[in-house]
């Protein structure tokens, strides 16, 4: 298999794994947030929630060096050289450990909120970023872009990573609360938290979903 097949491979393989994820991660949700649950049902919810969240954000931040490898490979995106590349590997190590870090850190009940706030930061600058540089397709000052395809593209993956916002600060309230029922299975209060935690991430969850349709069909038709 040539470069330009095992980064169409890859490519693939993440989108599938952030929609298919992300399908049960919603379930989950809104099935943690019904009302009536017993605080083990909520608990055991938002442990596969948090676990279908890891897979999802990791698939969410492999998009970046996969999909600028891949604009490479197609000549659709000029890189200046592989200093470029290499960066923007290193921008995605420091993204997905910093990701993980906050994820870990939530885990202790009323914990990681200066990690939490950091993650915010970075996925609203990196999301920015992106949708920044997709407009400047179109209004014909890139110098690395042509195609409005990938424009488009572009600026569905920089909505898409602020999409996730919302949810991501859902998902961490979430994690606290339960290792808050974790630690007193009694506590009816921490449990409706994570009830309440829980029922605010499907809507964000679908938002993500249109928004990666949306990119997967400019990549498959590029119909301009």
């Amino acid at each position: 298999m040539d470069r330009y097949g095992l980064l169409l491979f890859a490519h693939v393989l993440v989108v599938v794994y952030l929609l298919g994820a992300d399908l049960g991660r919603a379930w989950l949700a809104r099935y943690g947030a019904g009302a009536g649950r017993t605080p083990g049902e909520r608990l055991a919810a938002a442990r596969g929630v948090a676990f279908l969240g890891s897979v999802t954000n990791t698939a969410l931040v492999l998009i970046l060096p996969v999909g600028v490898g891949l604009g490479g490979a197609l000549g659709a995106y000029r890189i200046s050289g592989p200093s470029w590349l290499v960066a923007t590997w290193l921008v995605t190590a420091g993204w997905l450990l910093l990701s993980f870090a906050a994820e870990r850190a939530a885990t202790r009940p009323g914990g990681g909120r200066g990690l939490e706030g950091a993650d915010m930061v970075a996925r609203f600058v990196i999301g920015a970023g992106n949708v920044y540089d997709g407009w400047m397709v179109f209004a014909g000052t890139s110098t690395t872009v042509e195609a409005r395809w990938l424009a488009t593209k572009i600026i569905a993956y920089g909505l898409l990573i602020i999409a996730t916002v919302p949810v991501r600060r859902a998902g961490f309230k979430a994690r606290r609360a339960a290792a808050a029922v974790g630690a007193v299975r009694e506590d009816a209060g921490a449990s409706e938290a994570l009830g309440a935690a829980l029922g605010r991430m499907p809507p964000g969850i679908v938002a993500g979903w249109i928004l990666v349709l949306v990119a997967a069909w400019m990549g498959a038709a590029k119909p301009f």
